[in-house]
């Protein structure tokens, strides 16, 4: 007898944003992120929405319910993708053309070409819709998380770390690891916004060196994930102090929320562990570029005092 559970093997190459949750409450205004592996190239899915989270109706916007690509001269959706850390302007984005799967929702379908998933890394995407002009009409933000598998293009030990590692070393790979809010605490959004913070921190840091790195060439995934750990645990303080309210219910107490505090300490001391790596590996790689050559000070190429 067939688990009544189990899913569609069809629809395994279709890959769609999971909605955050909190309290039981849907948060659709937040940009929607999904993850996929090296070596895949799925369909990807997404509900284009306003600011406020509200689907967009793309019949108002010229497409009819019942032909999902546009014609030449028609408004179309059009996407791009470039790593989530932009350190030059220069870099090519990957360009993508979606067709609108459900016009009324505001649903359209992608299937990513092979470029943009050979390596382990964080794709900062966009989404627009064209007009007829090929003017803009509105954008829509995403992120893409290209996890890591042994069928990717390229196989190495630099990069970001997998969001399943993430997940196992704060406990919060299910709902049911979480039985108070019955929801994953931090979503993939979260997640891939404090890998990003980790990594701009370390290009902004002192001192100056010629080097900056991406999702893709961080030198450390493990103390990578230390400093994303720090900066979920500092998100989640955040969360429970706006919403602490202990009250009581048929003469139970209730504090669930009075985690704030705990959370900012644990969330301080993992930072300080990777601000003291970032500030070390710094220091190694100036002192490398001190005993390897001493240039112009315009493209950091001395030693910083």
């Amino acid at each position: 007898m067939a688990d009544p559970s189990s899913v569609d093997c069809s629809e395994q190459i279709v890959i769609k944003p999971r909605v955050t949750r909190v309290d039981n409450q849907p948060i659709l205004s937040k940009p929607p992120s999904v993850l996929t592996y090296q070596g895949v190239t799925p369909v990807v899915e997404m509900i284009l929405r306003d600011q406020e989270g509200r689907p967009i109706n793309l019949t108002t916007c010229g497409f009819n319910e019942s032909s999902s690509i546009s014609a030449s001269g028609s408004p179309k959706v059009v996407g791009k993708l470039r790593d989530a850390v932009n350190i030059s302007p220069s870099d090519l984005a990957i360009d993508l053309e979606a067709t609108v799967w459900d016009a009324p929702s505001g649903t359209i379908r992608c299937r990513l070409p092979s470029s943009a998933t050979g390596v382990n890394k964080i794709l900062r995407g966009t989404w627009a819709l064209m007009d007829s002009d090929n003017s803009i009409v509105f954008t829509y933000p995403f992120f893409l998380f290209v996890d890591r598998s042994e069928f990717g293009s390229e196989v190495n030990n630099t990069g970001v770390p997998s969001p399943n590692d993430v997940r196992v070393f704060l406990r919060d790979n299910s709902p049911e690891d979480n039985y108070l809010i019955s929801e994953l605490e931090f979503d993939l959004t979260e997640i891939v916004e404090s890998i990003v913070r980790c990594i701009d921190q370390f290009n902004a840091a002192q001192p100056p060196i010629p080097r900056k790195f991406d999702t893709t060439t961080f030198p450390n995934p493990v103390i990578l994930l230390t400093g994303a750990m720090g900066y979920l645990y500092q998100l989640a303080a955040k969360h429970y102090r706006r919403n602490h309210l202990p009250y009581s219910a048929g003469g139970v107490q209730i504090d669930d929320k009075n985690k704030g505090n705990e959370y900012d300490q644990i969330g301080m001391a993992l930072i300080a562990e990777y601000t003291q790596w970032v500030k070390n590996k710094k220091a190694q790689l100036n002192a490398q570029n001190f005993n390897g050559n001493f240039g112009s000070g315009y493209e950091y190429g001395g030693r910083w005092r």
